[in-house]
């Protein structure tokens, strides 16, 4: 076996890709810029080197073979884990460049990753950000995005995640209807209220307006955190909102204690391939770091 390997290249992986890739020699030949000859006497001499036959042959194309499909495969992932490691050192030399692309929420956005972004570009000036804003599920899997930040206590676990904090929520209303006023949560329940389309019902506080408060009591249901704050603001009702989010409204006051079975874990996630770029580990740590030196000022009741 080490003989084997020994004898083993890359160059001998980039044929396979090659033949795989453009199904016959011509092709494949013309993309390594090698002789048509040439690269036949190379593919027959690495199937006698492992004593297995990589591709069928027709006149015109190339299929491979169980064993060929494998070697394929490990080809592919030794491919783009060069990729990467020589991005990450040619970022490591040169400072870290190119583009960073992130999903969240409107929220979360506001609340936490606009100062997080800020931070980090006063840092990195070579990285630019795409940011995607949405209340639904984006998948990572596309790779139309890096990271998402989000708010869940289920994180999948095909991703890769970092918890930096934790939202926590409570009833508020609007400073002139109800400052200085003292309700339990069973007496503020017989009022106006404002709940969450079902486009949010994975949210924790969607699940308990929905079982806590009477339909006909729920005047105004608003697809996004956001609306419920302004809908507190233009005094329609009270309603749930995240401690962080209430403090960009200086006419809102909290009317309850912190509901600990509804507080959402905040998390960065990105598929573990990705998390494997310098630039986007870096942000991650950046983050993390940056919460944990504000955490009693992000997080505090």
């Amino acid at each position: 076996m080490n003989k084997l390997l020994n004898r083993f290249s890359w160059d001998d992986m980039k044929i396979i890709l090659a033949v795989s890739e453009y199904g016959n020699l011509s092709r494949a030949s013309a993309f390594l810029d090698i002789n048509h000859s040439t690269l036949f006497r190379r593919l027959g001499a690495l199937e006698d080197l492992l004593g297995l036959t990589l591709f069928l042959r027709t006149r015109t194309q190339y299929f491979p073979t169980a064993a060929g499909q494998e070697l394929i495969t490990l080809a592919a992932k030794m491919k783009e884990e060069m990729k990467c490691t020589l991005s990450n050192i040619t970022e490591e030399v040169r400072g870290f460049i190119g583009e960073i692309r992130i999903t969240t929420n409107d929220a979360l956005l506001q609340d936490y990753l606009n100062p997080l972004i800020a931070s980090f570009s006063l840092q990195n000036p070579k990285i630019s950000f795409f940011v995607s804003v949405g209340n639904e599920e984006v998948s990572l899997e596309t790779g139309g995005t890096d990271i998402a930040f989000r708010a869940t206590n289920n994180v999948p676990h095909h991703l890769s995640g970092r918890q930096v904090g934790i939202a926590k929520w409570a009833i508020f209303g609007h400073r002139d209807e109800w400052e200085g006023s003292t309700f339990t949560v069973d007496q503020l329940k017989n009022n106006r209220w404002l709940g969450f389309t079902p486009s949010l019902s994975r949210l924790r506080a969607h699940k308990w307006v929905e079982s806590n408060v009477a339909s006909d009591k729920i005047v105004f249901r608003g697809d996004s955190v956001l609306s419920i704050a302004n809908a507190i603001h233009n005094r329609m009702g009270i309603g749930l909102l995240p401690l962080m989010h209430s403090r960009h409204y200086d006419d809102l006051v909290r009317l309850s204690p912190v509901f600990s079975d509804i507080q959402e874990e905040l998390w960065f996630l990105a598929h573990p391939e990705v998390r494997k770029s310098a630039k986007v580990r870096e942000f991650i740590n950046h983050c993390a770091q940056y919460i944990a030196e504000h955490q009693n000022e992000i997080f505090k009741e």
